[in-house]
């Protein structure tokens, strides 16, 4: 039984559809979706839901939600994921409303749980798309989360050909939040560890990474599935700095909640993570001033943070 998490924030409703109609046309069963509108008004949900329901044949359990705030990315899809794993689901997909799947990506997503070691996390290898029409250009999206120096994550391979592709999973520092895999098993590990699976206090952006990081140290791999594809048009968020402030803004502050959270454990190394980590206090305070609220908060969430760190050390098991 396989169930999806979708959440939108101000996500054009052509996307919407495109994900979904994909989504209808997998050779495997979705047995259940769930849509959650971010910061949206009843009439504005109940039109979300008019125009869903109608305008996608196959996806029989389809539950659109919402709610007038933002509750966020991770707050949103930690709902939406105790909500399918509870109703049976043996694994949920968490999918952005930007991202189409070749028809057969869930089926080589759910081979791959068995063949490789369990539990684990697992994505597919993304193209990227055209943010109008949503055809493939020919470039990379990721071939996965990798850590450089500097404590930053990126997506490996982003902006390059589509050429030179890996044709065997291979496991990598993490799966990007746009389309990934979670069995019931890495679920449950994840959650009984940590107490959550997205960490709600990024509220979105670096979050995928943070959650792979975790989920790495609590004995739980990444594996990308080259054989499962996708195109993703990247809407809501850009691949360059500079796109968008509340992004910088979220950017600057989630860098710090790991930094606070891992301390010396922090991916990316410790030397050259804290040598960046001067180079972007500096560049808020003297350009990027917008993103200074970002710095106080995670200064004020830093117990917070060091507390979630303690715990997730407690259930380590290479620490035993």
């Amino acid at each position: 039984m396989l169930g999806v998490s979708i959440v939108l924030y101000r996500s054009p409703i052509e996307g919407v559809l495109a994900t979904l109609r994909g989504l209808a046309a997998q050779t495997v069963a979705v047995v259940e979706v769930v849509v959650h509108a971010n910061a949206a008004s009843e009439s504005e949900i109940d039109s979300l839901r008019a125009t869903l329901l109608g305008g996608v044949p196959g996806l029989t359990r389809l539950a659109v939600t919402g709610s007038e705030s933002n509750l966020g990315f991770c707050t949103a899809h930690n709902l939406a994921l105790a909500r399918l794993f509870g109703a049976g689901c043996d694994a949920v997909v968490v999918l952005n409303p930007d991202l189409v799947l070749d028809q057969d990506a869930l089926a080589e997503l759910t081979s791959a749980e068995t063949d490789l070691p369990q539990p684990a996390l697992l994505g597919p290898l993304l193209e990227l798309a055209d943010p109008v029409d949503l055809r493939p250009t020919g470039r990379i999206d990721t071939t996965g989360i990798r850590w450089a120096p500097g404590a930053r994550h990126l997506d490996a391979r982003q902006g390059d050909p589509m050429v030179d592709l890996p044709t065997a999973s291979v496991r990598v520092d993490g799966i990007s939040g746009a389309c990934l895999y979670v069995s019931r098993t890495a679920y449950d590990r994840i959650t009984g560890a940590s107490g959550e699976f997205f960490d709600e206090d990024f509220v979105a952006y670096r979050e995928d990474a943070e959650l792979a990081y975790r989920a790495g140290l609590l004995g739980i791999p990444s594996y990308l599935v080259p054989a499962a594809r996708g195109v993703h048009a990247r809407r809501l968020r850009g691949t360059t700095r500079g796109g968008d402030p509340a992004i910088d803004l979220l950017g600057v502050r989630n860098r710090f909640l790991i930094a606070f959270k891992y301390g010396v454990r922090r991916p990316g190394g410790l030397a050259s993570g804290l040598a960046r980590d001067v180079v972007v206090v500096a560049a808020v305070v003297t350009r990027e001033r917008s993103s200074l609220p970002g710095l106080w908060q995670a200064w004020r969430l830093r117990h917070r943070m060091r507390a979630k760190g303690r715990q997730v050390r407690a259930f380590d098991p290479s620490r035993k």
